[in-house]
C-alpha cells in the first residue's frame, strides 16, 4: 500500500457558526497532513491493542478565528477480526450547543484501492448520557456510523473537525495535548497555529519533545512530534493527580484573577425566594455564634438540594438562577455553591465560591492559571481569621463547624474580583475516623460461652456515612451485616441485645455497641492436644492493598491521612501465660504496631495503623508491601489445653511453674507429703 496523503478537496472557511449536528465538509486549507510511516503488524507489538495497530494520531488546534477548531486524524491498521469489529464502530462526541462536527473523510486503504464512508445520510445521532448513572445531564451527542465491510489487513484514515465556541470563557483560549505512553502510536503529532499577536503560555510535564516552530508576518506555527514512543504500563494506585506521560499544557490567561473573574460575577447578587429568605432568618435569630449560623446553614442546604446536574451547554460552566434552585429542589455543585453563598451573605458571613478539582487538586499551583484544570466548585468561608473549605453538595455532615470533615485537598481558586492567587486547602492531619475496643468474658470449660461485647466508635466522614447508611437501610441491616461477618470466625455466634447508638452530632461521633454469646468458642486446633480461640481483626486489615509489583515509577496513593486503631481485652477463666510481642513497622508516611500483652488473667491485643502523607514514594514499594502483608494478617489464635475438663494456657504445667516458683511451693511440699505418706504405707 502506498503512503496515503489526501488532497484537500476545496478549502471552507472557519468563521462559519456552529450549528447543531454533524456534516461532511471538505478539508480545511489550514490543516497540514504530512506523509506517515507504513507500519504492519508483528513489528510493532506496542502499539497494537485489541486487534488495532495505532499508526498516527495527529491533532492541530487553530486559533486564527473567533471560534478555536480541534482537528484530528488517526489511522490505523486492522490486525485481527475482534479489531475490525472494534474499528468499524466510528463514534465522536460533542455538545450541539458550543461545537460542531465537521467530518472530512473516513477512507478505507485496502492495497491501493480507496473506499471513502463519509456521506451526511450515513451518521446516526444518538443522546447517550453517559454520566446519568452519576445523576448528571450533560446534553452531549454521539455521531455514530458503522464502517461495512472492515477486513484485516485495510488501513482505516479517519479526519475531523470540532469547531468550539463558548461565550463563557470567551477567545482565550487553554488546554492541554498529551503523547499517550500507555497506548502509543507509532507516530504522534500535535500543531498550534495562531496569530502573532496571541500569547500562549507553554509548560511542559514528562519531558516531551522539543516543539518545532514556523514564524511567518501573521502567524505562528508549532508542532510536537514522536515516532515510536516507548509503552508504558499501566500501575495500580497511581495518584490520579500525577501526570504519567509527556505533556504540554497551553493557556492564554495571564493571571489566577483573570480565571477568577470569568466566573465570581454569577455567584454574587441576586435576593434569595421569600420562603427561603424567611428560612435564613430562623438560623440567625437561633444562633448568634457565625460558626454555628454557618454549620446550621450548610446542613440545611445539604438536606433539602437533591444532587442532580444539569451541565447542559452554558449549564456546564455558570450556576443558574436562584430562584430556579430553589423551586426546583436540585442542583449541582455550581448551584449548591451559588446557594449557600446567597444564604451566608445573608446571615452577615463572609463566604465567597470556590474552585477546586476532585483529581488534580493537590499539584494545581503547578498548573499554568486555566478554567480547564477545575471540576468541582465548594465554598470559602472566612471567620475571625481562619478559612473553613464546605461543600454542599455533600450528603448532610454533622457536628459543630471545626468538626465539619473538609473533603477536599490540593488548592482552590475562590472566586472574588480580589483573588490573585490560589489558596492551600490545610487539611493534611491525618483523621482518626474509626477506633474499635472488644471485649471477650471467656468460660472455664471449653464448652462454655463467651461473651462479647463490641464497641466502635466512628468520627469526622466516618460519622457522617454511618449516619447516612443507618437512615437509608435502618438498623437492623447494619445489625445482620455485622454478625454474619463475626460468624464467619464464629459459626455459634447469638446476638443478646440489639444493636445500640449513641450519637453525639455536635462532636461529629457515632458509637456503635454489640453484644454477643458466642458457643463453643474454643476449637481443638492440632495434634498436639491444643484447643484455640480466634480472632478476626478485619477492621485494620483491609485499609490497604498489596502491589502486584515493587517495580514501579509512580508512587502509590494512599487516600487520604487518618488513623485507625482496633483494642480486643480477653478475660481468661484463669492466670495466663505465654509470650506477648510489640512490634512497630514503617514506610515512608505509614506506621503500624502491633502488640499483644499478657497480664494475670487479661490478654490484650492492640493494633494502630497511621497513615500521614496521600502517597508514598515509588521507591519505597517494598518496604510498603512488607507492611501491608503484616497488616492484612488478619487472624490471631489464643492457645490453650484441656485439663481435668477445664481451658488453661498452653504455656502450663512445668513452665507455668517455673514462672511461678513461690506458687509452685505449696504444691511441691503437697506432692513430698503425699509419697512419703505412700512410702509408709507400703513399708507398714
Amino acid at each position: 500500500m502506498s503512503n496515503p496523503v489526501p488532497e484537500p478537496l476545496q478549502p471552507t472557511s472557519e468563521a462559519a457558526k456552529p450549528v447543531v449536528g454533524v456534516q461532511c465538509r471538505p478539508l480545511p486549507e489550514w490543516v497540514e497532513h504530512l506523509p506517515y510511516a507504513d507500519a504492519v503488524s508483528g513489528m510493532s507489538d506496542p502499539y497494537i491493542d485489541n486487534g488495532v495497530l495505532r499508526i498516527l494520531f495527529d491533532s492541530q488546534t487553530n486559533l486564527n478565528h473567533e471560534s478555536f477548531s480541534q482537528h484530528f486524524r488517526t489511522v490505523q491498521r486492522i490486525v485481527t477480526r475482534a479489531g475490525a469489529e472494534k474499528a468499524a464502530h466510528f463514534a465522536v462526541e460533542f455538545d450541539p450547543e458550543l461545537q460542531r462536527v465537521d467530518v472530512h473523510f473516513i477512507r478505507v486503504w485496502r492495497s491501493e484501492e480507496q473506499i471513502d464512508h463519509a456521506k451526511p445520510d450515513a451518521f446516526q445521532i444518538l443522546r447517550r448520557e453517559k454520566k446519568l448513572e452519576q445523576l448528571a445531564l450533560d446534553g452531549r451527542l454521539t455521531a455514530t456510523l458503522l464502517i461495512p465491510d472492515l477486513r484485516v489487513d485495510d488501513v482505516l484514515d479517519v479526519s475531523l473537525t470540532i469547531t468550539n465556541s463558548n461565550p463563557i470563557i470567551g477567545r482565550q483560549y487553554a488546554g492541554w495535548f498529551a503523547f499517550n505512553a500507555l497506548a502509543p502510536c507509532v507516530e504522534s503529532r500535535h500543531r498550534l497555529l495562531r496569530p502573532v499577536h496571541r500569547e500562549i503560555a507553554q509548560k511542559a510535564f514528562c519531558g516531551p519533545p522539543d516543539a518545532v516552530v514556523t514564524t511567518t508576518q501573521d502567524a505562528i506555527d508549532t508542532t510536537w512530534s514522536l515516532s515510536n514512543q516507548k509503552r508504558l504500563e499501566t500501575e495500580e494506585f497511581t495518584p490520579p493527580w500525577q501526570i504519567q506521560v509527556p505533556a504540554v499544557q497551553l493557556s492564554e490567561y495571564r493571571d489566577w484573577n483573570q480565571v477568577a473573574g470569568l466566573f465570581a460575577g454569577y455567584y454574587v447578587g441576586s435576593e434569595l425566594p421569600a420562603e427561603l429568605a424567611l428560612e435564613v432568618d430562623r438560623i440567625a435569630q437561633k444562633f448568634s455564634d457565625p460558626g454555628d449560623r454557618a454549620s446550621e446553614w450548610l446542613r440545611f442546604v445539604q438536606k433539602q438540594l437533591r444532587y442532580f446536574a444539569m451541565s447542559l451547554g452554558e449549564g456546564g460552566f455558570i450556576p443558574r438562577d436562584l430562584d430556579t434552585i430553589w423551586t426546583r429542589r436540585f442542583g449541582d455543585c455550581k448551584d449548591g455553591s451559588r446557594l449557600f453563598v446567597a444564604g451566608a451573605h445573608r446571615l452577615g458571613l463572609d463566604a465567597c465560591a470556590a474552585l477546586t478539582s476532585t483529581t488534580h487538586g493537590r499539584v494545581l499551583d503547578e498548573f499554568l492559571p486555566s478554567p480547564t484544570v477545575f471540576n468541582h466548585c465548594i465554598v470559602r468561608l472566612l471567620i475571625d481569621g481562619r478559612t473553613y473549605w464546605l461543600d454542599p453538595t455533600m450528603q448532610k455532615q454533622e457536628g459543630r463547624l471545626a468538626a465539619i470533615f473538609q473533603p477536599h485537598s490540593g488548592w482552590a481558586l475562590p472566586l472574588t474580583s480580589t483573588t490573585q492567587a490560589l489558596e492551600r486547602l490545610e487539611n493534611d492531619e491525618p483523621i482518626t475516623y474509626r477506633e474499635t475496643e472488644e471485649l471477650f468474658q471467656l468460660g472455664a470449660k471449653p464448652e462454655s460461652l463467651a461473651t462479647v461485647s463490641m464497641r466502635v466508635s466512628y468520627y469526622s466522614f466516618a460519622a457522617d456515612g454511618m449516619r447516612q447508611r443507618i437512615e437509608n437501610e435502618g438498623l437492623s441491616k447494619l445489625a445482620d451485616q455485622v454478625t454474619n461477618e463475626l460468624r464467619a470466625t464464629w459459626p455459634d455466634l447469638v446476638e443478646t441485645a440489639p444493636l445500640k447508638i449513641d450519637d453525639n452530632p455536635a462532636t461529629n461521633c457515632l458509637v456503635a455497641s454489640f453484644s454477643y454469646e458466642i458457643r463453643n468458642a474454643w476449637k481443638p486446633v492440632d495434634a498436639k492436644g491444643r484447643w484455640g480461640f480466634k480472632l478476626t481483626v478485619g477492621s485494620i486489615a483491609t485499609e490497604l492493598n498489596p502491589l502486584k509489583r515493587t517495580q514501579r515509577r509512580t508512587d502509590v496513593h494512599l487516600g487520604r491521612p487518618r488513623r485507625a486503631t482496633w483494642k480486643v481485652r480477653m478475660v481468661m477463666p484463669r492466670r495466663w501465660y505465654g509470650k506477648g510481642w510489640n512490634s512497630v513497622m514503617n514506610a515512608a508516611g505509614i506506621r503500624y504496631s502491633n502488640a499483644l500483652i499478657i497480664a494475670k488473667r487479661e490478654v490484650r491485643l492492640e493494633r494502630e495503623l497511621l497513615i500521614s502523607r496521600w502517597c508514598l514514594p515509588a521507591a519505597e514499594a517494598g518496604a510498603y508491601q512488607e507492611l501491608v502483608a503484616k497488616v492484612r494478617e488478619n487472624w490471631v489464635t489464643i492457645f490453650g489445653r484441656v485439663g481435668l475438663g477445664r481451658i488453661g494456657p498452653a504455656a502450663g504445667g512445668l513452665f507455668a511453674l517455673m514462672q511461678q516458683p513461690l506458687r509452685a511451693i505449696p504444691l511441691l511440699i503437697w506432692v513430698i507429703w503425699f509419697l512419703w505418706f505412700l512410702f509408709k504405707a507400703a513399708t507398714g
